[in-house]
């Protein structure tokens, strides 16, 4: 079994979860809600059973009654859209040329969401629109007051011809669009690739909308040879956007309204739902043998749920941001979700920890090849006595007792899965690694270094020390008596969370079937009150009993040996299987915890608001002064930086620790301070989307050329040029592989579109000049499909948006070419149609040409820097929770949670940019993205482990922190040099590129083992301080809630450090290894018995025989 990887379980999300965070993400495919309704109807029934290949899997998944409705209010405003620019009246004389952009918006912007959401997301848009209205008439003006040639009589067929364009006068112009699309752009980069891209603000969509705009008022230039003419610029552009707006909120208002609240307790119910079932499958699991094939299929199931309830943490972050703005007439006050929403993230978290017991019983994913030894009480080390065989000769100090402190260390290789012959005996598994080593470094289609063939010995040596017949046994014996002892709090907590989702369902209900229910909706309530009583009740009853009596079964291995009266034969269970339940029953403790603080915060919420009333955003308009209009602060994707990392905070002792310039010392006067920075502000131009917005600037103006020039003007406004500039710079991207998979992407798509847009418009008017009943009809029918795949599809979205709005362009063009006489009419049907592919394919090529000029940025560079940047932030993490628990009174907590919150979005926005590295072709070879893939995932995980870290070190007193800081050397600055070295050089080598040492402090388990080994005591006998608590090991002691909170702490960071091992042997994999020593690696007297000389490295590789 092992742990399901990010990137796969991001991917099954992004398949089968839709984009938008709207009120379409209603229920969960296999919800109970709605399933009254669902059951009523038969097409519902019959259209999930069909069989749906996996690509299409996002078809039956969202086609539920709630998550139709979204699709009917946006369909019939689109349609409406389209009535409208069917209207010659309306066409004519108000929409103006460019009233196909009313449809054209319609699809770029649905009114999917709740009605605070589309009225924000609408006004944004016309902000936008008018300002690049504003900018472009500005730029006109300029270039009207400096013309030359003035002729008021001339006509706009004569305008068109380009005749009175004159060179000097484009230069105001082109360089106010060059600039005004340079911030568009460097606003839309910062956003167009995050992973978590809210669709209450899509930003990226925003500016492309304005980039439109200026694209078509500047194409206007070869006949505004008058000022007067920029009124029909924006009459063009800026009133079918307007009139959008408008339907746009008319129709969130009339056809299903949605509520913020009711958007974020669908999303709430998303997150709610896969813990229930993983609640149910945690009792299924721990019933299981732990090998056999059954088990790993239960806990590989948890893990994919667990994921897909994170993955819906972000959506609900973004309805959480409106809660304070929302319009509802209801009983609840919006803000009083904020509290639940809280609750919601410390569950998913803690959920990930249930997980981690899992992981601690892998022997492919936390382990070394390599057992415990027994332990024994009364020997004079206690908790592992000599085992009946000589260890091998350590080289570093090692007690020759000593055993794993909870989990065992992990190779640098994998093997394949097996569920049983865990136990299988050590020279097995070092013929095994043997050879894989060998392989790597004798197959003939390689070239490559053997790397960690250093770490490998000492993995060995661990390994040959550390053997336990019984393992199996005893591995079976604890998951049997944690099943018995967790059961029931696991089945409470799965009940407490299913009420909780009927809650959240009944919350959904609208006011006006409350209001028709009257009596009837007062007795349900006053029956749900009742149940949720009982629920808590149950909750804390079987809480207490779990506290008190039902975690201590795990204690029976262990039991007998602490009794004096009875005398035990055979040697005490390993340790480390005490610590991994005590893992489980630590995080499973929290887990109900958090859940009776959300049945807590219901239950108050309840008794506060029985009548229901109107809630308006009025007070926190007024009192919160710090609103605008981009409140979802996202920095740009710097590979130097982590967006929203805290600063750290200042010492006392050692002082703060802080870079240097190493090119200059800091400045002695105002003058040195100045032109620092003045040198700062010229280096911040430097930045990935800086350069990016200024190269798409670039690109936009020698696109626009052709429209500019008067021998090509009138071809070029004939021909429609501007679709090619709008299409090119809307391409071009910060990364060359994003830019090369949008080419791709938009000219199939494109493809597509104009196959489509041509077949409706043939249908509709045959023939013919276009039949607007006709046309009004074909969209009737098809407007509802096409919607269902604009807002549920799984894939990228730019996809189906340059797919439908293709579409749209060509029966737009056709229908208005057909009724409205204006200079260069690209014609209907067939000649709109290959004019838009033919100059789409000529913008995104130009797009992809331009992307592989400097400055020219890879994927490939970027996602080596950002692991640089996320070990840094790790290692920065690490020290401060150590900080927290040995000074916790001069740090802030909430500073470590943000930190740790931006460090795996950070990793996860970076595994989602990594899928497009593929189309980076590159003729040095392929790009590991294996080995990049595996560090990325091992750096989630030392994220995870340490959010589990800091949770323990919170709840623990400050004399067992004391205790829990000695055992785990986390205040030994020896031990700390060596983890912060590591630290550093796995950040420094990522960064440069540089070799690592073949010889590293690694492996950093060996040295976190051999400083003592304690087993089951707290600390070591002779110890000076003993903080208050009991030397001696007793039953109390291992009954104690903070003892466990401890042996969950040591389990913690012995993952954590092991996993710092694993990291330095994947990065090697990466940038490889220098400083040879020949001999080093392996001692001399094991080669004099041998009788094998070393030899090269890349061609012997020389093991010690173990110690049997």
């Amino acid at each position: 079994m092992s742990e399901p990887s990010p990137i796969r379980s991001v991917a099954e999300i992004e398949k089968n979860e839709p984009r938008t965070t709207s009120e379409s993400d209603s229920h969960a495919p296999d919800s109970s809600a709605g399933s009254t309704l669902t059951k009523k109807f038969t097409l519902f029934n019959i259209f999930r059973r069909v069989h749906w290949p996996q690509t299409l899997q996002w078809v039956p998944d969202n086609f539920t009654w709630p998550k139709l409705k979204p699709i009917i209010r946006s369909a019939i405003a689109a349609w409406l859209s389209t009535v409208l620019f069917l209207v010659p009246a309306v066409e004519k004389k108000i929409l103006g040329q460019a009233g196909f952009l009313i449809v054209i918006t319609a699809f770029m912007s649905p009114p999917s969401d709740s009605f605070i959401a589309v009225v924000e997301r609408e006004s944004m848009i016309l902000l936008f629109v008018s300002a690049a209205w504003g900018w472009s008439c500005l730029g006109i003006k300029l270039a009207d007051l400096a013309r030359v040639n003035r002729n008021p009589q001339a006509t706009l067929l004569d305008a068109v011809t380009g005749q009175y364009l004159e060179v000097a006068i484009l230069m105001h112009p082109a360089l106010l669009e060059a600039v005004c699309h340079l911030w568009c752009l460097h606003l839309s980069g910062k956003h167009n690739h995050t992973v978590y891209q809210s669709s209450i603000y899509p930003k990226s969509n925003i500016c492309l909308l304005t980039s439109l705009s200026l694209c078509i008022c500047h194409s206007q230039l070869p006949h505004c040879f008058r000022f007067r003419s920029i009124r029909k610029t924006g009459q063009a552009i800026v009133l079918p956007i307007a009139f959008h707006s408008a339907m746009a909120i008319l129709t969130s208002i009339v056809i299903f309204p949605s509520s913020v609240s009711a958007q974020f307790t669908t999303q709430l119910a998303l997150v709610i739902e896969p813990l229930a079932k993983a609640f149910e499958l945690h009792q299924t699991a721990l019933r299981k043998d732990p090998y056999s094939p059954q088990f790993f299929s239960a806990v590989d199931t948890i893990s994919a749920l667990v994921a897909k309830s994170e993955a819906s943490l972000a959506p609900l972050g973004a309805s959480a941001r409106l809660l304070g703005r929302d319009l509802v007439y209801a009983r609840f006050p919006p803000p009083d979700f904020s509290e639940l929403h809280s609750v919601a993230k410390r569950m998913a978290v803690r959920a990930n920890g249930m997980t981690r017991y899992f992981t601690l019983l892998d022997s492919l994913k936390d382990k070394y090849s390599v057992t415990p030894v027994t332990s024994r009480v009364g020997t004079p080390v206690p908790g592992s006595p000599a085992v009946s065989r000589p260890p091998s000769p350590p080289r570093t100090p090692v007690h020759e007792k000593e055993e794993s402190e909870v989990d065992s260390p992990v190779t640098p290789t994998r093997r394949s899965r097996h569920p049983h012959h865990h136990h299988a005996h050590h020279h097995s598994h070092r013929h095994h690694l043997y050879n894989s080593l060998l392989h790597l470094s004798l197959a003939p289609k390689k070239t490559e270094h053997a790397v960690g063939v250093f770490e490998s010995h000492r993995f060995l040596d661990l390994e040959t020390r550390l053997h336990h017949p019984e393992i199996e046994a005893h591995t079976k014996e604890t998951n049997q008596l944690l099943s018995e002892s967790c059961t029931p709090l696991l089945k409470s907590c799965q009940v407490s969370v299913d009420w909780i989702q009927d809650w959240l369902r009944f919350v959904r209900r609208g006011s006006l079937a409350r209001l028709i229910g009257g009596a009837k909706q007062q007795r349900a309530l006053e029956q749900r009150m009742t149940e949720l009583d009982t629920i808590r009740k149950d909750l804390s009853t079987v809480l207490d009993e779990f506290k008190n009596n039902k975690r201590h079964h795990v204690l029976r291995p262990w039991n007998p040996f602490l009794d004096s009266d009875i005398e035990v034969e055979k040697d005490m269970p390993p340790h480390r299987h005490l610590f991994h339940c005590y893992v489980y029953q630590y995080h499973l403790l929290q887990m109900a915890t958090n859940v009776k603080t959300m049945l807590e915060t219901i239950h108050k919420m309840e008794l506060d608001h029985k009548e229901m009333r109107l809630w308006t955003p009025a007070h926190s308009l007024l009192v919160d002064r710090h609103w605008h209009l981009f409140e979802i602060n996202e920095d740009e994707e710097d590979p130097e930086r982590i967006q929203g990392f805290p600063p750290g905070a200042e010492g006392d002792d050692l002082g703060m620790a802080r870079g240097r310039d190493p090119d200059a010392l800091p400045p002695r006067n105002w003058f040195e301070w100045i032109m620092r920075s003045i040198y700062r502000a010229f280096a911040e131009l430097g930045r990935g989307n800086t350069l990016y917005a200024i190269k798409a600037a670039v690109l936009t103006v020698v696109l626009c050329v052709p429209l500019l020039l008067q021998s090509s003007a009138q071809f070029a406004y004939e021909n429609r040029f501007v679709w090619a500039v709008f299409m090119g710079q809307s391409t071009l991207s910060r990364f060359r592989g994003d830019t090369l998979f949008g080419l791709s992407a938009r000219v199939l798509s494109t493809f597509l579109g104009v196959v489509l847009g041509m077949v409706m418009w043939y249908i509709s008017s045959g023939s013919g000049e276009g039949n607007a009943y006709g046309l009004a009809a074909v969209c009737a029918v098809t407007y509802p499909f096409f919607f269902y795949g604009r807002i549920y599809y799984a894939g990228p979205p730019m996809k189906v948006i340059i797919f439908f709005i293709t579409a749209i362009l060509v029966i737009g063009y056709s229908y208005q070419d057909a009724h409205i006489f204006a200079p260069g009419n690209p014609g209907v049907g067939w000649e709109v149609a290959w004019r838009r592919f033919l100059l789409v394919t000529a913008g995104v090529v130009a797009a992809g040409l331009f992307s592989l000029l400097p400055p020219s940025t890879t994927i490939r560079h970027y996602e080596r820097r950002a692991m640089s940047t996320t070990v840094r932030h790790i290692g920065s993490l690490y020290c401060d929770i150590i900080s927290y628990a040995n000074l916790r009174n001069d740090m802030d907590p909430q500073e470590i949670v943000t930190g740790l919150i931006a460090i795996r979005s950070k990793i996860l926005r970076s595994i989602a940019l990594k899928s497009n590295a593929i189309y980076e072709f590159s003729m040095r070879g392929r790009w590991p993205a294996r080995r990049y893939q595996k560090v990325m995932e091992l750096q989630l995980e030392l994220a995870y482990s340490l959010s589990h870290l800091f949770s323990v070190v919170e709840h623990m007193d400050p004399a067992w922190t004391r205790a829990f800081l000695r055992r785990t050397r986390l205040l030994d600055s020896d031990f700390q040099g060596d983890v912060l070295a590591v630290i550093s050089m796995i950040n420094t080598s990522l960064r440069t590129g540089c070799a690592l040492p073949q010889i590293t402090p690694c492996p950093l388990i060996d040295r976190f083992r051999g400083h003592m080994n304690l087993g089951l005591h707290v600390m070591n006998q002779e110890s000076e301080d003993d903080y208050g608590i009991p030397r001696t090991l007793t039953l109390e002691t291992l009954q104690n809630e903070q003892y466990m909170k401890f042996c969950c702490g040591i389990a913690t960071t012995y993952g954590i450090i092991s996993r710092l091992d694993r990291l330095m042997v994947n990065v090697k994999e990466i940038v490889g290894e220098q400083y040879h020593i020949h001999g080093a690696g392996v001692s001399l007297p094991t080669r004099v018995a041998s009788g094998i000389p070393l030899g090269s490295r890349t061609n012997t590789l020389d093991y010690r025989a173990p110690a049997v």
